[in-house]
């Protein structure tokens, strides 16, 4: 009799556990900073780049929009091997925005930049590879977090139907266990 309340302690406890960890899991992850690429500009002001698609190929033919505080300064449309070029541009921060991507570039005017900064914004456009088995969850799949224990366990109770079977077994298992300790044939009325 006594084991039977160490036992039903200790799945109390667990399907404790459970609920909180599955409002952990559902969680919304932290804000993340946007990237903010440094290139140098070289000779008069000049911006050097090329565009490619997230395996790192070159897209020809497309649009790459210079802005300065959301005011467009220009486009570039990129050549064969998705390279483009602006004349004249001053130290400053400035996006690039080219195939519905954006991206955040701190340029530095001629023999300013720190050293070993490139002087070549590389845009990447489109989707990034997804290697793995964290292509479905959000959290997972932004931060990488699957290869951790803790990850897997936040990427497994972020299933509905796992969170449902913990709740379902937090309440079938005590009332199996008190209906067991009665014993006897239950009466009718």
């Amino acid at each position: 009799m006594k084991s039977a309340g160490i036992f039903r302690g200790m799945v109390m406890g667990l399907a404790a556990l459970g609920v909180c960890l599955s409002g952990a899991a559902t969680a919304a992850p932290p804000a993340t900073k946007p990237v903010v690429h440094d290139v140098a500009l070289m000779g008069e002001g000049d911006l050097v780049g090329q565009l490619v698609d997230a395996q790192g190929v070159p897209l020809g033919g497309v649009d790459v929009v210079l802005l300065l505080e959301q005011r467009p300064l220009g486009a570039a449309r990129t050549d064969a091997n998705g390279g483009f070029a602006y004349r004249g541009v001053q130290g400053g921060v400035y996006r690039l925005t080219a195939a519905n991507e954006t991206g955040v570039y701190r340029l530095w005017a001629p023999g300013t930049a720190p050293k070993g900064t490139p002087t070549m914004a590389l845009v990447t456009a489109g989707d990034p590879v997804v290697r793995g088995q964290c292509y479905t969850n959000d959290y997972c799949y932004q931060y990488q977090h699957c290869h951790t224990g803790l990850g897997r366990a936040k990427f497994m109770l972020s299933n509905p139907w796992v969170v449902s079977g913990i709740v379902a077994t937090a309440v079938a298992v005590p009332v199996g266990i008190h209906n067991a300790d009665r014993g006897g044939t239950p009466a009718s009325p």
